[in-house]
């Protein structure tokens, strides 16, 4: 069983986090209540969405003090950011120094440790030795610096107390009994990324958990990039193809000791959709010649149906799809999806928010450009069938 004081800690972060993430009850100046989702701050007002995904506008000052204050305080860890949309994609991205790391607290006997690197807190069930702890705040650090790197406005995530959580369980048992999901090899929920140890290369010693460096990190970094990703981005119409697809692009670009070297051309991406992937990361295997469903269907797909049966290929095309859009649509300018994720920001989510990827024609001949793109990289990809 989880320690009762860790279980604790993890009850504390959650009810933390659902101030800033997520539908909650809000009440206005005159005691009226409503459910909905924070969205975005846009001068004096604030953006809520419903939970049938329509939005509205509200002034901040129609809120009750005690919102106005939640929204004041927390604006930063509730998604608002700055654009870095004008910004060049990056050829490579290097965390520069040393990360410094440091125990805030071990404590055996009730079973809680913490850790902190300069903007992730650690809280686990056992002990870290110190040179695990380096090795995975690097590649926590550096994944958080190479989101914020790109061009798409991902901003640093939702902090609590100034620092992103991170949840670590010495066994899977315990990771699952959390609410991970069973064979996964860690998950994001509500602001959080919870992580059983193995899947950080971490084994247990004598002295605690230090590395095993022969485990992969490439499904940690898909869930670090959720944790990264606004909420806005998440919305209907983004969910699934855009979000899951983005996580996968962060996580397969080739990485190595505080070093991103973005995937621009498009190789690394065939090779982990198609086959087997390198690098130790696997991948989905999906041949070169892919029978897609129809691209409007495909990117409205409910996410419960998107993370089904048929995840492993939903997956693998929302990657090819992401990586058309960041890299080949357009000369690479990436016109279209910077649009798209301003309206998103915007508050339109579902069918309207997709307007932008279109360029002004059809889905068919949207479907047409993206096939042949790939094509031109040796990878059919046929619509409709």
């Amino acid at each position: 069983m989880i320690n009762r004081s860790f279980k604790v800690a993890i009850a504390g972060i959650l009810l933390a986090e659902s101030l800033s993430a997520g539908a909650r009850t809000w009440m206005n100046t005159v005691g009226r209540t409503f459910e909905a989702e924070f969205v975005r701050m846009d001068g004096a007002n604030v953006i809520f969405m419903l939970p049938d995904s329509r939005t509205f506008s509200s002034p901040l000052a129609d809120l009750c003090a005690a919102d106005r204050a939640v929204l004041q305080a927390g604006a930063r860890s509730a998604g608002v950011v700055a654009s870095t949309f004008n910004r060049p994609w990056p050829r490579e991205v290097r965390l520069d120094g040393s990360v410094a790391c440091k125990v805030i607290s071990e404590d055996p006997k009730s079973g809680r440790y913490i850790y902190e690197s300069p903007s992730y807190r650690f809280t686990c069930d056992a002990r870290v030795t110190d040179d695990a702890l380096r090795n995975f705040s690097v590649m926590f650090e550096t994944t958080r610096r190479y989101a914020q790197s790109l061009p798409l406005s991902l901003g640093g995530g939702r902090e609590r107390n100034g620092k992103l959580d991170i949840l670590l369980f010495r066994s899977m048992d315990q990771y699952i009994m959390a609410g991970g999901p069973p064979s996964s090899a860690g998950c994001y929920m509500q602001g959080l990324v919870l992580v059983p140890m193995a899947s950080l290369g971490l084994k247990e010693g004598g002295t605690g958990f230090s590395l095993d460096t022969a485990r992969p990190n490439h499904v940690l970094i898909h869930e670090l990039a959720h944790q990264l990703t606004p909420d806005a981005y998440m919305g209907s119409g983004a969910r699934g193809w855009l979000s899951e697809g983005l996580a996968e692009y962060i996580a397969i670009t080739p990485y190595n000791w505080g070093y991103f070297r973005p995937d621009v051309h498009g190789n690394v991406v065939k090779a982990y959709v198609t086959s087997g992937g390198g690098d130790g990361i696997g991948g989905r295997s999906l041949g070169t010649d892919i029978a897609a469903p129809k691209l409007k269907d495909f990117m409205l797909m409910p996410y419960a149906r998107y993370s089904g049966q048929d995840a492993n290929f939903n997956y693998g095309l929302g990657l090819l799809l992401t990586h058309y859009f960041f890299h080949m649509e357009g000369g690479g300018k990436a016109f279209r999806i910077t649009r798209f994720l301003q309206e998103l920001q915007a508050g339109r989510h579902g069918e309207a928010s997709l307007a932008p990827l279109l360029g002004g024609s059809t889905y068919e001949k949207l479907e047409g450009e993206i096939s042949a793109a790939w094509a031109r990289m040796g990878v059919r990809i046929r619509f409709g069938e």
